[in-house]
C-alpha cells in the first residue's frame, strides 16, 4: 500500500507541477511595452507569500473516455505548509494531502486512514513554485517578443502567442522531460497558451493550456485552466489530528 501511495503522490506532484506553462490570437495593443510587463511580473514573484490555486484538467482520450481532474490547493511559502486535494470528477474518492513542518500527510479515501512520511526538499520546491511561474514565463518569452501579443482587458494584461508556436512546444517538452524523465514519444501538437496577470499588482491570475499528444501510447487532448486567488491572504493551514496521530 505504501508503494501505491507514493505513486499517487508522485502523480499528484507531476500533474500539479506540469500544467503551469500554459491561445488564441488577440489583437496586440501597440502602446504596451511587452518586455516591461513580463519583466515586472517576474520581479513581483518574490512578493508572493501565500495563495490558493485551482487546477482544472480535462484529458480526452481519442476513441475512449474523457477524464476530468480537479486540484485545489492552499499554500504558504515560509515556513512552508500546504493543503491540497485532488479528485476525479464523477468519482467519490478524493485524496487530501497536507505538508507541514517537513512532513507529508496523505489520506487514503478507501479506508479513511492517513499515511505520513518526510517531505523531500525537491517536492517542497515544486509546490512552492506552483504559486508563480512568472520568472520562467519571462525567460521563455523574452527572446520571442515578436510572437507575443499583450492586450488590456477588464483590468488585466492578457498575454498570448500564436497557436502551436515552436518555442512553446519545446518548452512544454522540456518541462515534461524534467518531471517524468525523457520521453521521446511526447510531441505536443495544436498547443494553445494564454496567461493573464493583474494590471495593478502584476500577480498571476489565470494560466490556460491546451495540447494534443501521445501519452502512454494513447492519443489524448489535454486542456487545463489554472486559477490563482487569495494571494498573500491565506491563513494558517492546520493538519487534522487524525493525520498527525497516524502510525502509517
Amino acid at each position: 500500500m505504501k508503494k501505491s501511495f507514493k505513486k499517487i503522490l508522485f502523480t499528484i506532484l507531476t500533474v500539479f507541477a506540469l500544467f503551469f506553462i500554459v491561445a488564441c490570437g488577440n489583437k496586440e495593443d501597440a502602446k504596451i511595452n511587452k518586455e516591461e510587463v513580463l519583466k515586472k511580473a517576474a520581479e513581483v514573484a518574490n512578493d508572493i507569500k501565500s495563495g490558493n490555486k485551482l487546477v482544472n484538467t480535462i484529458m480526452e482520450i481519442k476513441g475512449g473516455v474523457t477524464v476530468e481532474y480537479i486540484i485545489d490547493s492552499s499554500i504558504i511559502i515560509e515556513p512552508f505548509s500546504m493543503k491540497l486535494t485532488i479528485e476525479q470528477k464523477g468519482q467519490d474518492a478524493k485524496v487530501t494531502t497536507f505538508v507541514k513542518d517537513g512532513i507529508t500527510y496523505m489520506s487514503n479515501p478507501i479506508n479513511n486512514t492517513w499515511e505520513k512520511q518526510e517531505a523531500t526538499f525537491e517536492a517542497i520546491e515544486q509546490f512552492k513554485n506552483a504559486l508563480d511561474t512568472s520568472t520562467e514565463i519571462y525567460n521563455m518569452l523574452k527572446d520571442h517578443l515578436d510572437k507575443v501579443d499583450i492586450k488590456e482587458k477588464d483590468g488585466n494584461y492578457v498575454i498570448t502567442v500564436p497557436k502551436n508556436s515552436d518555442f512553446i512546444k519545446e518548452s512544454l517538452k522540456e518541462q515534461m522531460n524534467s518531471i517524468v524523465g525523457q520521453n521521446p514519444d511526447f510531441n505536443p501538437d495544436n498547443v494553445t497558451w494564454e496567461y493573464v496577470i493583474d494590471k495593478e499588482t502584476y500577480f498571476p491570475k489565470v494560466l490556460s493550456l491546451s495540447f494534443e499528444a501521445k501519452l502512454d501510447e494513447q492519443d489524448v487532448k489535454v486542456t487545463t485552466t489554472n486559477t490563482l486567488s487569495n494571494i498573500n491572504s491565506v491563513g494558517e493551514i492546520t493538519v487534522p489530528e487524525e493525520a498527525l496521530n497516524s502510525n502509517n
